[in-house]
C-alpha cells in the first residue's frame, strides 16, 4: 500500500504538513481530527511522501492502515490490529517504526493497541492517527490516551490554500468566488458547474448528518434536528438567545424540552459543524449564558443549506470568515459586550497577546465609520485594534485603531 501512496499525485496542504513535521522524533501521538472530507488522509500521505523522498525514513519502517479501504476490512478490533502489526514485524526489523492508522475510530478498542505499542516499543514510537469527530469526540481522547497526544485540527480550505490550488492570485474576485463553496479540497477535482458542486456538498452533509450524528446519537426527532441547524446557520452573525429559540419553536408549532434543544446544539458543536462563541464583559470577565453567537465551521455547508445570496449575505459571511481565520491561527476567540451596550465582534488571544477586531462589509459612510471605530475607542488598553472590511483603500489610523482589507488579514495574525 505504501508504494501506491508514493505514486499518487497529491495536492499538499503545506500549512498543516509543516506544523505536524515539527513534532517528529517525539513519543507524542499525532492526532489529525475533523469531520469528513477535509483530506486528513491526504495530509497523512503527504507526510509519508515527505519522509520517504527526503530519505529520512525507508519504506520498510511504515506500518499503514486505512480503514476506508476494503483491503483493511478484516481489521475490526484490537486483536486484529495487533496480529497485523506482528505480521509486519516478521518482515522487517526497523530501528524505528512509523505507525499510520487512518479513521482509527472504525477499529474497536484501538486504544488498547496504541497503549500496548507504547509500553512495548516506546523507544521506537512514532504514531499518527486520524479520526472523524462525528464518531469519537476530541474531548474523549484523554480517556483513551491520557497525556500522550497532540491534536491537529484540519480545517476546510483557507482562502490562501484556495488560491494555491487554483494557481492564482489572492484577489477580490477570487475571494468572492471562494466564499460561495470552495472549502472542500475534492471540489478541485470536479466539473466546476454549481449543480455538480452543490450536489456533492449535499451528499457530504447527508453522510455526516444521517450516518454519523443522527445514528451515533440515536436522534428521533430528525426533522427538527435538521431545522434547528438551518435556523442557526441563518443567524451566524446574530445573537442566539433562549428567547429567540423559543420564538422560533413557537413559530414552527414545536414543543420541546430545553434540554433537547441544548443537546441538539451540542451535537452540532461536537462534530465541528457549529462553533459557539461566548460573550464576556471586559470589566467583570464573566460570561453571558444567553448572549452568544454561533458561527459555521464550513461556509460551504451553510451556503448549500440556507438560501444563498452573496450580496445579501456578504457581511455575515465575511464576519464568519474572520472568525475562522482567527481559529485557524490558534486564537482563543470571544465576543466583548461593553458596559455601554456596544459590542466588539472579536477579542482574540494567543500566547498572552490580545487583538481586537470589528468586522464590516464596507466603510461606505461616515456613520458606518464612526460606529465601527467608536466601539474600539472605548477600550483603553494598548493591545492592537483593527477594523476589517472589503474596502480597497486603507482608512486612517484613529487612536491607534487600524483599518485593514480582509485579504491582508493573515499578515497580522
Amino acid at each position: 500500500m505504501i508504494k501506491e501512496i508514493l505514486k499518487e499525485e497529491i495536492i499538499e496542504r503545506q500549512f498543516y504538513i509543516s506544523d505536524i513535521i515539527k513534532y517528529l522524533n517525539s513519543p507524542i501521538i499525532k492526532v489529525l481530527i475533523w469531520q469528513r472530507r477535509v483530506w486528513k488522509s491526504t495530509i497523512l500521505k503527504s507526510i509519508i511522501k515527505y519522509l520517504y523522498t527526503s530519505k529520512i525514513i525507508p519504506l520498510e519502517n511504515f506500518f499503514y492502515i486505512n480503514k476506508e479501504l476494503p483491503i483493511y476490512d478484516h481489521i475490526k478490533n484490537y486483536e486484529d490490529l495487533k496480529d497485523e502489526f506482528q505480521n509486519f514485524l516478521k518482515t522487517t526489523n526497523p530501528w524505528k517504526i512509523f505507525i499510520w492508522i487512518d479513521e482509527v475510530q472504525d477499529i474497536v478498542w484501538w486504544e488498547k493497541f496504541i497503549n500496548w505499542y507504547l509500553a512495548t516499543y516506546a523507544e521506537k514510537a512514532e504514531i499518527f492517527i486520524t479520526w472523524s469527530n462525528s464518531f469519537l469526540l476530541s474531548s474523549e481522547l484523554s480517556t483513551y490516551i491520557t497525556g500522550r497526544y497532540i491534536n491537529f485540527y484540519i480545517y476546510p480550505l483557507s482562502f490562501q490554500e484556495f488560491c494555491e490550488f487554483k494557481n492564482d492570485l489572492e484577489s477580490k474576485e477570487n475571494f468572492l468566488e471562494y466564499l460561495k463553496y470552495w472549502w472542500l479540497p475534492a471540489i478541485f477535482k470536479m466539473n466546476y458547474s454549481p449543480e455538480v458542486i452543490f450536489s456533492y456538498l449535499n451528499s457530504v452533509y447527508s453522510t455526516i448528518v444521517l450516518k454519523d450524528i443522527i445514528q451515533y446519537n440515536s436522534i428521533k426527532n430528525i426533522n427538527f434536528f435538521k431545522d434547528l441547524y438551518k435556523y442557526t446557520l441563518s443567524n451566524i452573525w446574530n445573537i442566539i438567545s433562549w428567547k429567540k429559540i423559543k420564538d422560533y419553536l413557537k413559530s414552527q408549532n414545536i414543543s420541546l424540552w430545553n434540554d433537547t434543544v441544548l443537546n441538539f446544539l451540542h451535537y452540532w458543536e461536537n462534530t465541528f459543524l457549529l462553533n459557539k462563541v461566548y460573550s464576556t464583559n471586559p470589566d467583570t470577565k464573566k460570561y453571558f449564558e444567553i448572549y452568544n453567537k454561533y458561527y459555521a465551521w464550513d461556509l460551504w455547508l451553510r451556503n448549500s443549506l440556507v438560501w444563498f445570496d452573496l450580496k445579501r449575505d456578504m457581511w455575515k459571511l465575511i464576519e464568519n470568515y474572520v472568525f475562522l481565520e482567527l481559529k485557524r491561527n490558534s486564537y482563543d476567540v470571544k465576543i466583548w459586550r461593553l458596559s455601554s451596550g456596544k459590542e466588539i465582534d472579536f477579542i482574540a488571544e494567543k500566547n498572552w497577546i490580545v487583538k481586537y477586531f470589528q468586522v464590516c462589509y464596507l466603510l461606505w459612510s461616515e456613520e458606518t465609520i464612526q460606529r465601527e471605530y467608536r466601539s474600539l475607542e472605548e477600550i483603553k488598553d494598548n493591545w492592537e485594534k483593527y477594523v476589517v472590511s472589503m474596502d480597497d483603500i486603507d482608512f486612517w489610523v484613529s487612536k491607534w485603531i487600524k483599518h485593514i482589507n480582509i485579504l491582508k488579514l493573515n499578515s497580522i495574525l
